[in-house]
C-alpha cells in the first residue's frame, strides 16, 4: 500500500476467493472469430499463394470496391510491392475486358 490508496479498501482480485460458477468461466463460445478487415486481404493473398496474375479474377475482385475502384493500401495493409502488382494486374484485366472499369450500384 502506498500513501495515496491507504484509506481505500483493496478492490483487486483476490486469489483466495472461491469461484462458485466454474462451468460458466471455463466454457468457450462456439462463435466464429471475426477477422480484421486488414488481415482479410493478407489471407486472400495467402490463399492464392501470393501469385498475382491478371487472369486470377477472384483474387483481383477482392481488391476492388463495390464501385469498381482499386482499394487503397491503407485499407488492405499489404506490402507496397504487392499493391503495385495487384494494381497493374487489375489494369491489365480491365484492358482485356476481364474486369469492368466501373460498376453500376443501385440504391
Amino acid at each position: 500500500m502506498n500513501y495515496w490508496n491507504k484509506d481505500k479498501k483493496s478492490t483487486s482480485w483476490n486469489p483466495q476467493k472461491k469461484r462458485t460458477n466454474w462451468n460458466q468461466s471455463l466454457k468457450k463460445s462456439n462463435k466464429p472469430k471475426k477477422i480484421k478487415k486488414s488481415l482479410q486481404y493478407l489471407l486472400v493473398l495467402k490463399k492464392f499463394k501470393n501469385l498475382i496474375n491478371y487472369k486470377n479474377i477472384k483474387l483481383l475482385r477482392a481488391f476492388l470496391t463495390k464501385h469498381g475502384k482499386i482499394r487503397s493500401r491503407r485499407k488492405t495493409r499489404i506490402p507496397v510491392q504487392n499493391q503495385r502488382k495487384i494494381a497493374k494486374a487489375i489494369r491489365k484485366a480491365r484492358a482485356f475486358k476481364l474486369l469492368p472499369f466501373t460498376c453500376d450500384v443501385k440504391g
